[in-house]
């Protein structure tokens, strides 16, 4: 049934999950359907691609709203510019060994280093929302930020976000994370949002790792004897 159809027969949004992707070894997501764009399509495959033929491992995407982290309802499924949608365009297996000093990949400490030696300028730039956002050494409509996301895990962020004036035509400028975290065996993430959100960085990051926690169905050692799964703010 095409997507318009099946939206038409629906009074709510499907409940339930998604069948078991897995990242990584220690990542294994089950992911509310409320949080999946694709619940009211039977394409479920860009969801559910593999990495690869001769990969077990998946890639996941998921999308959720603010304020308050909410998902999708057949309203907001409707507007395509909702500048409240934040959207984790993938979620997959990294390199362990990403993290090494001056690896290639998406390490953030690297990606810093190497932009610092080739595109942006370290002498241009301004501290804002927690932090240091650099110009290009080529002036240009974005800028590219980094800071500390999260403390407990000395973990950094590097993300870009188009500035004022925006370029014509550009109708829903954006700002980007992505990265390279070593948690759970290493793995990459990418998330975007509309750029009124760049005050709200932070809370949108610490947000999409609450529901990865939470929706994680791989049991820690020291799990084996807990019931059920934490709950993430606005999840299921």
């Amino acid at each position: 049934m095409p997507a318009d159809r099946a939206e038409r027969a629906l009074s709510a949004w499907p409940q339930g999950h998604t069948q078991p992707l897995k990242i990584t070894d220690a990542l294994t997501l089950e992911i509310p359907l409320q949080y999946e764009r694709s619940a009211i399509s039977h394409d479920q495959s860009a969801t559910r691609a593999l990495i690869s033929q001769q990969s077990d491992r998946s890639e996941a995407r998921f999308d959720f709203f603010l304020p308050d982290f909410t998902g999708y309802t057949l309203e907001n499924f409707r507007n395509e510019s909702d500048e409240n949608r934040v959207e984790v365009v993938y979620l997959h297996a990294g390199d362990a060994h990403e993290a090494d000093p001056d690896a290639p990949g998406e390490y953030p400490p690297n990606m810093l280093k190497r932009s610092l030696e080739d595109l942006l300028n370290p002498n241009d730039y301004q501290d804002m929302y927690g932090l240091r956002c650099y110009q290009g050494r080529a002036r240009s409509k974005r800028i590219t930020c980094y800071g500390r996301r999260d403390a407990a895990s000395k973990e950094d962020i590097m993300l870009n976000a188009a500035v004022p004036p925006y370029s014509e035509g550009a109708t829903f400028p954006l700002m980007q994370a992505r990265y390279y975290s070593r948690r759970y065996g290493g793995v990459r993430i990418a998330w975007r949002a509309h750029v009124g959100n760049l005050p709200h960085w932070h809370d949108i990051d610490a947000q999409v790792w609450k529901f990865i926690d939470a929706w994680n169905v791989v049991r820690a050692p020291d799990e084996s004897q807990r019931a059920g799964r934490p709950a993430a703010k606005g999840g299921d």
